[in-house]
């Protein structure tokens, strides 16, 4: 191990984050005891330190030593480690030096300050309530170095009143651990915050991967699939095969590949047309509600948006999350009977927005809940089996979740499940 890396912070890759924590205090320990062996000789030559307590004194840090030792060998055989260990280490590290300090002057020695850097070990590294835990132990032991302490000949002279002292060190311990517990948090929010951008960043990237292979396939499939359909006109012609059964079929099959060309292509998941914006999923499912329901047809379309849901955030390209709902909303309308309606509803779930597109059909046929997420799964006679699919991809990459459901009473219902976008309101 390099001198650099001694020094590096408890952010580490293992697996056991309480462990890299207790890595990093076995070392900065290693080099504190280190600082105490040194201590010893300016201590006599300056009269801090009386010959009489130097066993004292030398029995606590090869104590404290030992535990050191032991605690590194246990964590080179990999166990996994508590809060409450960590607790009892720094316990042990406050006991020590507030020992030390007690023999040494105590609240007087020009080296009580590290009892405040401890305080803001605590609040870095432990948590909860076993974080408040550690103030009380901590305040003890400054209550205990104030009351125990032996004065040597080198401070009898240099001592502040304790109604003075005593105040100001509880003080400045307090502030260490609250600066120190706050800094914790935030850093740890700030990791979270990261990480979920970068998770958002790969989902991202598998989107617009996905729409350059559906963009691709489509322009190369599209020129020899046109040929072909010229080429077998061309030879029911020559033939006088136009009335031929075989010829029809496959010219149907052509067509039929057309089209899923065609939907490939028209596809919104194309690279070019993915810009993450923070949509409002209240207002767009309200502007698709009023575009279906204003088609010829008269589709009847109900809008349910709870009071606690008028506005939810969700980052996605709204684009392409518009053309997922209308293929919902078109699968529930073949499926529904006449006159029924389709019931589009949108809601909350703790940091998830909810949408739910229901009808009153015959449910979701088997093979397309075992088949979900599989291209070209349909149970119409000329459906292409590509519109669940656009909508699962879609969904998964924005990092939520498609369920197909039937409805009580008879019906199916899609849900899509999406992340809320991170520091965004959920109701207006």
């Amino acid at each position: 191990m390099n001198l650099r890396a001694f020094f590096d912070p408890p952010l580490s890759g293992r697996e056991d984050g309480q462990a890299a924590k207790l890595a990093w205090l076995v070392r900065l320990r290693w080099i504190a005891l280190c600082a105490q062996a040194l201590s010893v000789l300016p201590g006599l030559h300056f009269g801090l330190l009386e010959p009489g307590l130097l066993p004292v004194f030398g029995a606590i840090v090869i104590g404290l030593a030992l535990l050191n030792a032991l605690t590194w060998r246990a964590l080179k055989r990999g166990p996994l480690v508590s809060q409450r260990q960590l607790l009892v280490q720094l316990a042990a590290d406050v006991g020590a030096l507030g020992a030390l300090l007690a023999l040494t002057g105590g609240a007087w020695n020009p080296l009580f300050p590290l009892l405040f850097f401890h305080a803001g070990l605590g609040g870095l590294l432990l948590e909860g309530r076993v974080s408040v835990e550690f103030v009380w132990i901590l305040m003890g032991c400054i209550v205990a170095v104030q009351a125990l302490s032996h004065i040597p000949p080198g401070l009898a002279e240099a001592r502040v009143e304790p109604v003075v002292l005593f105040p100001a060190q509880l003080l400045v311990a307090t502030l260490f651990y609250l600066l120190s517990s706050w800094l914790s948090r935030t850093l740890t929010s700030l990791l979270g915050h990261a990480h979920a951008l970068q998770e958002h960043r790969v989902r991202f990237d598998r989107l617009r991967a996905i729409g350059a292979l559906a963009a691709g396939l489509s322009h190369e499939l599209a020129t020899p699939l046109n040929t072909a359909m010229l080429k077998l006109e061309r030879l029911g012609r020559k033939h006088g095969l136009e009335d031929s059964p075989e010829l029809a079929d496959a010219s149907d099959e052509l067509e039929r590949c057309e089209d899923v060309l065609r939907h490939m292509a028209g596809s919104q998941l194309r690279p070019e047309g993915l810009r993450m914006e923070v949509v409002d999923l209240v207002e767009l499912a309200a502007r698709v509600c009023e575009s279906v329901e204003g088609e010829a047809d008269g589709a009847k379309l109900e809008l349910r948006v709870p009071l606690s849901a008028t506005r939810l955030a969700v980052s996605a390209p709204p684009v392409a999350l518009t053309q997922g709902l209308l293929n919902l909303i078109d699968n529930a309308r073949q499926a529904s009977p006449p006159g029924a309606a389709v019931e589009l509803e949108v809601g909350s779930a703790g940091d998830r927005a909810i949408l739910q597109v229901r009808d009153r059909g015959d449910g979701w046929p088997e093979v397309v809940r075992e088949h979900l997420g599989e291209p070209f799964v349909t149970t119409r006679p000329h459906g292409v089996g590509l519109g669940l699919y656009y909508v699962w991809t879609l969904v998964t990459a924005l990092g939520g979740e498609l369920q197909l459901d039937d409805r009580e009473g008879g019906g199916a219902c899609a849900r899509l499940d999406l992340p809320l976008a991170l520091g965004r309101e959920t109701a207006g």
